[in-house]
Formats: C-alpha cells, structure tokens, sequence
C-alpha cells in the first residue's frame, strides 16, 4: 500500500439516546440495590419513600422507544422490536399494535453532546476525528497506524473505549469518507484496508441505500439500475451531462477527486460536563450512580493531560431553575473515579437537598501536574481481608468531606512568648506565618488554661528546680505581662512548670505539666 494512500474510519451508533437511557438506568438501579442493602436498619419510612420513587424508573424488560418530533420511532430496544415494531413506523401505528410501549422524546441536542463526548475519549487514540450529522464520528487512520505498530493494533485500542461506553455502533473502513459511511449504515462491520474487498461491497449496495437525493434517485430507478456498481459502470461525463452538478457533486466525494469537507474537534481545555436526571431524584444518595459517570468522564480528561484533580464544583440543578452547589477537595489531587466518588458520598451524606434534582454539572476548579508517588514499604494491603492504607493527605480530604472543611484544624504557632497565646487551631493545609527566633527547649507537653493558682500548702510542697526565666510580652497592645517562670517538682513526683507574676510575687501559679 503506497504510503500517500488515506484511510478512513467512520463509527456510526444508531441509537445513541437509548443506550445512554439504558446505561444511565441500569446505574441508578445498582445505586438503589447498594444502598438497599447498606440500609437494612433503616426506618420504614424510609423503605416506602424508596419503593415509591423507584416506580418512576422505566422497565427495560418492556418496548421502549425513542420517539422524533415528526411521531416516527427513531430507536428502539429488543423488546419493543420483538414486539414487531420497525424504525419509522408512526406513533398511532405503533401504539396500536403495542400496548405497553414506553416512550421517550428524542433529544438531539442531548445526543450530539454525548457524541461530543465520545469524540474527546478517542482523542487519545486518534488526533483526527470529525463529528458527522447522522450520529457518527469518521476517523483518519493513515497517521496513526504507523504510531500503533499496524492497523489491528489501532483498531483494538478504539474498540475497548468503545466497549467502556457501552454504546451500539456499526462501523467500516474505505479510502474515502463516503464510501466508509455508506458502508457503516448499512452494518458492514469490517475493519480492512483492501480496496478490492472494499470495492466489491461498495458495488453491490443497493442504490435506495447510496445516500443520494431523492429526486436523482428517482430517474436512476427508471433506467432500471439497482446496485450502487451499475451507476459507476456508467462514464462521469454521460452521468453529469444528464443529471447535472448534484451527480457530479456526488461521484466527486464517491470516488475522492474532491477531498472531504471536515471539521476535525480540538481537545477540550476546559472540563464542564453535564447530565440530564432519568427521572428527579429527592434524595442526596441517589445522585451517586450518576456522579459515577461524570467522574468516568473526568478520569479519562485528566488521563490524557497526566493531571490531578484538587478541587471540583457540583452543581445539583433543581425544579424552578433552583440550584445547590458543593465545593469537593482533595488535599493530595486525584484522578480516579472511585477516590472522587468516595469524596462526594461523604458530602452528599450532610447535605439536605431542597428540592429534586433534574440535572448535575460537574465543572473542574483547579488542577495540576501528576506527578509520582512513592509510598513506603509497608504502605499497601495489610493483609486478607483488610483495606487499603490512606495516605495522610486522602485521609485528610475524607475527613474535610465527612464533617466539614472548618471542622478539621491543625495547630500552629502564634508569635507570642505567652504559653496561652503561643499556639491556635487553624484550617488543616493552611500556610502557616513563619515564627521569628528559636523556641526553647524547656517546654511542658500539658498546658493548663488558664493557669490555675496554687495554695499556700501546696506551694510548700513545691521543689524548684530551675529558674527563672522571665517572659514579657503584651506591651506593645497595653496588655502588659511580666513573668517568672520555673521548673518545679511537687510531693507526687511530678515535673510542673510554675510561674510568678510580678505584680502579684508572692502567688504562685501552675502553667503546664511536663510528660
């Protein structure tokens, strides 16, 4: 095969809408199957709510359709085909002859968003894919199959996206756009890179299936020509002096002497991706089956930048053009599904939804470079039946999710010789004020707050061992102190730290404990 010869691969998926439909409902029935089972404990209202609301599910054991605005079904399960339903057959038709068929508006602008999708998935594999208007992506082979080593190796990598997606699609290969897509709608499912194979199949295809115009299709018929092979039998220049610039047009993209007009998509830069509700859902644990998928999509656009994730924006859209958002950290940076998934259900656990849910946006705050991570010798499984180890900084982000950002503080030191002053609580990750000079060596590891005065009996017990060591601070903020501190040991053996003040000499008071 010369070197300059172009291949195409056009992926077509006649039903984009219904298995998103299906997919997205199989998840929120396993959601509802796990957390059934995490609640046996639960309440019995809780159980009628939940029975309740699982009735708004379809059942995908009946016919299900996906219907057009011109009331012609578009898509249809097994179910609804067992049943004798046909594509294009009009909705009173088939409701008639099926009772039980469910149906569900079809949502072009939905579908081609979820095509858009796909397109930035296989973006890692191919760097030229266009988006075609009958629900299909057309890929050019000719550079990447080099990069992969042969064309079975590029075609396997494409087919395990495909599979994660779980979409039905049909598929060819050919050395022109057109070619490929008259072949891929009509289910020819071969991935080869011989022009004579191609060429045989092209030539048979029935001309009702050759994409062309009605009304050139018309007159081809009334020369009785019925295969796509006896129209290219026929000279270019008989076939356009007799049917014009649209034949001309035609057999210019059939045959390649007029390269394809396509549109080739560029990588998204920024992550904003959103999901329409199978149904509203009342419930914060609901929203986990389909957060699954966002933080799927989510894990594959940081996959192919070699990013982390540190935080990320959730916004629940609700009836009434309402909306509740929640900030999701991750003090380490994460990437994977189920590190994020863990997050969010933590959250999700404290949050009361004011209303149903019919939409979530999921929309990428700040990201950063991955880089690798070492982990200890005895970090990793301890053993059958024990879980994995958390890192300092993932157990962190658990806990920031599970009782709040300004529920988890670290201490930190404060610039101030005072032991009550010299140390607070701040929010955990925080830069911290550097603290100017050294600290001394000779500190209790108990404070007492405030410091509590001692008798006259039990001062007599005291022994002073070192001291003193004279602390002021608080003159600057009219708060004067003055200070002498000691280091004693009372009748019970134990080491305090004792301090007189300068206005009052003759009190003693007990400041801390030493371990």
């Amino acid at each position: 095969m010369p070197d300059r010869t172009e291949f195409w691969l056009y992926l077509y998926f006649p039903q984009m809408q219904l298995d998103k439909l299906l997919l997205q409902q199989q998840s929120s029935v396993v959601a509802e199957q796990h957390k059934s089972v995490a609640h046996q404990k639960s309440t019995a209202k809780n159980t009628l709510s939940s029975k309740s609301h699982s009735t708004t599910l379809l059942d995908l054991t009946a016919p299900l359709a996906i219907v057009g605005a011109d009331h012609q079904l578009l898509q249809l399960n097994s179910a609804a085909r067992e049943a004798g339903l046909t594509l294009g057959m009009g909705l009173a038709s088939a409701a008639s002859l099926c009772h039980q068929l469910q149906l569900v508006a079809h949502q072009a602008v939905q579908e081609q968003q979820q095509l858009e999708q796909l397109a930035q998935l296989l973006y890692q594999y191919c760097a030229d894919i266009a988006l075609q208007q009958d629900t299909a992506l057309v890929l050019k082979l000719s550079p990447m199959l080099a990069l992969y080593g042969g064309a079975m190796q590029f075609w396997q990598q494409i087919q395990q996206v495909l599979q994660q997606t779980g979409y039905q699609y049909h598929f060819a290969t050919a050395q022109y756009p057109l070619v490929a897509r008259l072949l891929a709608l009509q289910g020819w499912d071969q991935f080869l890179l011989q022009n004579d194979k191609i060429q045989q199949q092209l030539n048979v295809l029935p001309l009702q299936h050759a994409q062309l115009p009605d009304k050139l299709q018309e007159q081809l018929q009334r020369l009785g020509l019925t295969q796509l092979g006896d129209l290219l039998k026929i000279p270019q220049a008989e076939l356009v002096r007799r049917f014009g610039v649209e034949m001309l047009q035609y057999l210019q993209q059939l045959t390649g002497t007029k390269p394809a007009l396509l549109q080739f998509i560029q990588p998204a830069e920024q992550f904003e991706q959103q999901l329409e509700l199978l149904y509203e859902m009342e419930r914060s644990d609901q929203l986990l089956g389909p957060l699954q998928h966002l933080f799927g999509l989510l894990q594959l656009y940081l996959q192919q930048r070699d990013q982390l994730a540190y935080q990320l924006e959730l916004c629940l859209l609700q009836r009434q053009d309402q909306q509740q958002q929640l900030q999701l950290h991750s003090a380490q940076g994460e990437y994977q599904t189920k590190d994020w998934l863990k997050i969010s259900e933590l959250q999700l656990e404290r949050l009361k939804l004011n209303k149903p849910v019919i939409q979530l946006k999921l929309i990428l705050g700040r990201a950063g470079p991955r880089y690798a991570q070492y982990k200890t010798l005895f970090t990793g499984h301890l053993g059958a039946g024990k879980e994995q180890l958390y890192s300092a900084l993932q157990l962190l982000s658990l806990l920031q999710a599970r009782l709040g950002k300004d529920q988890v503080t670290s201490p930190c030191l404060l610039n101030d010789l005072l032991p009550e002053r010299a140390s607070s609580y701040a929010s955990a990750l925080e830069p911290q004020a550097a603290i100017a000079g050294t600290l001394a060596a000779v500190r209790p590891a108990f404070l007492v707050d405030p410091p509590l005065a001692l008798d006259a009996e039990q001062q007599q017990q005291l022994k002073l061992q070192y001291g003193p060591e004279r602390l002021s601070s608080g003159w600057w903020q009219q708060q004067s102190q003055h200070r002498d501190y000691y280091v004693g040991q009372n009748a019970q053996g134990q080491w305090l730290w004792l301090f007189r003040d300068l206005q009052q000499p003759e009190q003693l008071y007990l400041q801390g404990y030493f371990s």
